[in-house]
């Protein structure tokens, strides 16, 4: 699938996904992205946890919430967690554009669905 294709995190509306393929017109992404959207609220909690143990500000997009080079000199467990937080920033993105990725299919999938159906 070219990149093009694929959307842009900011630009899902998560209300809009039919995660239980309640209209019938399933594509077989759905327990993947639930899966995936459950992982990812998974990753948030828990970089936000580094974040805040680290006294660094969540506002914004956690995965470019920048980690100050000072802060992790600031105490013995600092240096780990900062190293935490940016390991947990990487999965964070990771699991984002897999479901961007996951979710254009579904679309794709979706739109080919429901022309197949309009045309019978």
């Amino acid at each position: 699938m070219p990149p093009h294709d694929i959307p842009r995190w900011e630009e899902i509306d998560f209300e809009e996904i039919d995660y239980e393929a309640r209209d019938e017109n399933p594509t077989g992404h759905e327990r993947t992205l639930r899966s995936l959207r459950s992982q990812i609220d998974s990753s948030e909690a828990i970089l936000k946890r580094y974040l805040r143990e680290l006294g660094v500000s969540t506002v914004g997009d956690l995965v470019h919430v920048s980690i100050p080079t000072h802060v992790q000199y600031r105490d013995p467990f600092a240096f780990d967690r900062a190293r935490r937080a940016r390991t947990a920033q990487s999965n964070l993105r990771s699991r984002r554009q897999r479901f961007c990725q996951v979710y254009a299919e579904h679309r794709r999938r979706k739109q080919k669905t429901e022309t197949t159906d309009s045309v019978q």
